[in-house]
């Protein structure tokens, strides 16, 4: 028995699949899903396109980190075509919003809202299970835990808050609403600890801010792999961080155009000084892979070209 994480190389975004292999996938925890249309670069694999090549027919658990796009576009094109049991999320949208027929592309948010949206009325109509959370979630999966970390109360109070008041048929009055929720939305991910026989393997980061990790400290300790927090961004790794987690590598999710100046240019050389990590890029300049792959049983990470 083996278990892989494999983060997905879909340009600006994250995708990360974790399965357990005996003779087949005898079991599939999904990760957000990206946003990517693989036909435009070769060298990026979509959601939709993993799970087909890898003939993953069910998806046990989808965990919805929060609803920015490059973090679920890929998902609406699966739903419908694969089994999935079950959806985790924590900011489930009001009646008035989720409801509202909103098909609004027009700025980055609204179209995770107009995307959101649909995916969770998909959801509903597919009749999948979808669980929402406000605290910490466990699963225990044999010999691996899957510790789903929440924000801190006073962030996921403002930030639901903020959603509750949108009004949605006056959207053109509710640009500075929307913008706060966009800039709410990162620290208010959810993010999630991977643990094998008790040993921190992944802790995938998500977009949350440094003031995160305080109260996880004592159970995350030394980790393994470590998914750098948005996409490269050096605000939001700190010296202390990367002392105390001492990742044996760091996986930089983001896309060879620099889309949002991301990755910092400062990020590299952060980790090069106060770690002894190996860095990978899901995409950069000169990658030609689709995906890193990290073997969970021997700690050993590849790249993964098809």
């Amino acid at each position: 028995m083996k278990w892989f994480i494999d983060f997905l190389n879909v340009g600006f975004g994250e995708a990360t699949v974790i399965r357990r292999m005996e003779e087949h996938c005898t079991y599939c925890l999904v990760v957000d899903g990206g946003d990517v249309n693989p036909m435009t670069n070769p060298r990026r694999c979509s959601l939709e396109q993993y799970l087909r090549e890898y003939e993953i027919t069910k998806i046990d658990v989808l965990v919805l980190s929060h609803f920015h796009r490059d973090h679920i576009g890929g998902v609406l094109p699966i739903l419908g075509h694969v089994a999935i049991g079950e959806v985790i999320l924590h900011l489930p949208l009001p009646e008035h919003v989720q409801h509202s027929a909103i098909n609004d592309y027009s700025t980055p948010i609204l179209g995770s809202f107009s995307l959101y949206a649909a995916i969770l009325n998909r959801i509903e109509e597919l009749g999948i299970k979808k669980t929402a959370i406000n605290k910490r979630h466990t699963i225990v999966e044999q010999d691996m835990e899957f510790r789903i970390l929440t924000p801190s109360q006073h962030r996921w109070t403002r930030l639901t808050e903020e959603i509750d008041k949108l009004d949605i048929t006056k959207l053109d009055q509710e640009k500075e609403r929307l913008t706060a929720i966009d800039r709410m939305l990162n620290h208010a991910s959810l993010a999630v600890l991977i643990k094998n026989n008790d040993n921190s393997v992944a802790l995938l980061t998500s977009d949350v801010g440094l003031d995160y990790w305080e109260p996880y400290a004592d159970e995350i300790g030394k980790v393994h792999t470590l998914q750098a927090p948005h996409h490269g961004d050096s605000s939001q790794l700190s010296v202390d961080n990367l002392k105390a987690w001492a990742p044996h590598a760091v996986i930089i999710s983001a896309d060879d155009q620099g889309t949002y100046q991301l990755p910092h240019a400062e990020m590299e050389p952060l980790i090069r000084e106060h770690s002894n990590a190996h860095l990978y890029y899901t995409e950069g300049l000169s990658t030609t892979h689709r995906i890193v792959r990290l073997d969970v049983t021997d700690g050993t990470v590849e790249l993964v070209k098809s």
